[in-house]
């Protein structure tokens, strides 16, 4: 499958249009270009695909963050597809822990392709990507990423040593810091790699080879091309992004030993399947699912928060963990030996910056929420409307708990009720009509204490409306058991009270894309 040049710069232009739009909105990650994933296959129709951290139903979202089914570029339509990744970020920084297993930690003499390397001023590794020629003075060097090779993005770093494997001895030194791609900030100077050069040491530099770590992937060659360089993936580790090697080279001054294996991927290679070796988490081979990506990474430089953006990339899913960064991708494989993701990571921000926030371990209970929204709140037309409510005011929240620190007493109240409710609501999902099973005073008198700990960031507004939903409705409750509580909640008057009351407090949004005021569900 493929399609025209002109469509493919149309599709770039759609991919601008639609990041100028979106880029200033909480939990969109860029774009690219790619076909259309329906039903968990690929379709032959060219899209412009939109990376979010949730995707969610257009009723829990604000107007203006939803996104357009399609985008018109020079009077053609075409389509946007919507794929949860993101938020991406450099996939084996500083802050990766050491400790993590890695599958590739062999000491290797030559160096190889795939195997273990770090900087010895640095706490963390990343992957030897290929040895390569220096086109200043031709001396063989290893490519690698500026994150692997390089300190906070800083010319310090040159000189420093490189050892292999990573074990921070003087001894395992095989090459030092020649050169790197400095980092750009702002989405108008993007990034096209993140690519460093290590010139290897006299001894290494006679026994050169373009062999892989433990044999696990044939060396590139004509018929096995070199086509990326991987540095960046999502917080699961579902989606993987690499830079093409064409530009990393250009960029960074150097060429492969065998120059001819350099591919440039683009339109005719979607979906085609991709290899390669990583320290990490070695073999894998997974397909192209989207070119010309264009996405924000945060990036932690000097202890402070920069936003470096990355544009014309290539996106895999399932292909990389941190401390596969540097190594090369090459065309070839079975498309079908992909990596496991981490589903134990929050995928929502809000829950992530509550467990912060309070220090405790909600990110694990995203299946356990999921199933109170889906298990009860839908059952009635108050619970859905609740439901809306916290995901159209995620930034409220948000601006409220991330990097916040709660204070001593509130995270201890905090930890007691969530050691006494979490299994109690796993057990109450899983049987919910069992005999005496029904809202306690005990339960109502812990609900005003939370509440009252919640009220101490709120407005006044805020506070009196929730003190008059919980003595007018939430009182009322006690000794309802599962079946009555979601006849109470189905209520029309109780929808409207909810309604009325949260519709006047001017920081809170209760109106979704699919109604406005006019349009209310009552």
């Amino acid at each position: 499958m493929t399609f025209s040049r002109q469509a493919h710069n149309r599709l770039q232009q759609g991919r601008d249009d639609l990041i100028r739009g979106f880029a200033q909105r909480r939990g969109f990650n860029g774009a690219g270009v790619a076909y259309r994933i329906r039903n968990g296959e690929t379709t032959d129709e060219p899209v412009i695909v939109a990376f979010v951290t949730k995707k969610r139903s257009p009723a829990l979202l604000l107007q203006e963050d939803l996104l357009p089914r399609q985008v018109n570029v020079d009077g053609v339509n075409h389509g946007i597809d919507v794929v949860e990744a993101g938020p991406f970020m450099l996939g084996g920084t500083t802050t990766f822990d050491p400790d993590a297993p890695a599958t590739i930690t062999g000491r290797y003499r030559p160096v190889r392709q795939g195997s273990q390397i770090s900087n010895i001023a640095m706490d963390g590794y990343g992957s030897l990507g290929a040895i390569v020629r220096d086109l200043k003075d031709g001396w063989p060097s290893i490519l690698s990423n500026n994150h692997v090779l390089v300190l906070n993005n800083s010319s310090t770093s040159i000189g420093q040593a490189i050892t292999q494997p990573f074990t921070g001895k003087a001894a395992d030194t095989v090459a030092n810091v020649t050169r790197f791609v400095p980092y750009t900030f702002g989405v108008t100077k993007p990034n096209i790699t993140d690519a460093a050069l290590a010139r290897l040491s006299e001894a290494e530099a006679k026994q050169v080879t373009d062999a892989v770590a433990e044999d696990l992937m044939e060396p590139y060659s004509t018929d096995h091309p070199c086509v990326g360089l991987f540095f960046a993936a999502d917080p699961t580790n579902f989606y993987s992004v690499s830079a093409k090697i064409d530009n990393t080279l250009t960029e960074v001054g150097a060429d492969l030993l065998t120059a001819e294996a350099i591919y440039v991927p683009g339109p005719p290679d979607l979906n085609a399947p991709v290899e390669k070796v990583g320290a990490r988490s070695g073999y894998a081979s997974s397909r192209i699912h989207a070119i010309n990506m264009k996405f924000p990474v945060f990036m932690n430089i000097n202890g402070g928060m920069r936003i470096a953006w990355f544009t014309d990339l290539v996106g895999v899913p399932r292909f990389g963990w941190p401390g596969d960064s540097g190594s090369t991708i090459r065309l070839g494989g079975d498309g079908d030996t992909r990596l496991p993701i981490d589903l134990g990571l929050s995928k929502c921000e809000v829950t992530g910056a509550v467990a912060s926030m309070y220090d405790l371990p909600l990110e694990n209970d995203i299946p356990l929420a999921d199933r109170v929204r889906d298990q009860f709140m839908a059952s009635s037309t108050t619970g859905n409307f609740l439901t809306q409510l916290f995901y159209l005011n995620n930034g409220v929240i948000l601006d409220r708990t991330q990097g916040i620190e709660a204070s001593p007493s509130e995270k201890a109240g905090a930890a007691s009720m969530y050691d006494k409710y979490r299994n109690f609501v796993d057990s109450a999902l899983a049987n919910p009509d069992r005999p005496g099973l029904v809202v306690t005073r005990e339960n109502i008198d812990d609900a005003a204490l939370g509440l009252a700990s919640l009220q101490g960031r709120m407005t006044a507004e805020e506070t009196n409306a929730t003190n008059d939903l919980f003595t007018s409705l939430v009182r009322q409750t006690e000794g309802m058991n599962h079946q009555q509580l979601v006849a109470f909640m189905n209520r029309t008057d109780v929808f409207n009270k909810v309604w009325d009351t949260t519709a006047v407090v001017p920081t809170i949004r209760a109106l979704g894309s699919l109604y406005g005021a006019e349009h209310r569900p009552r």
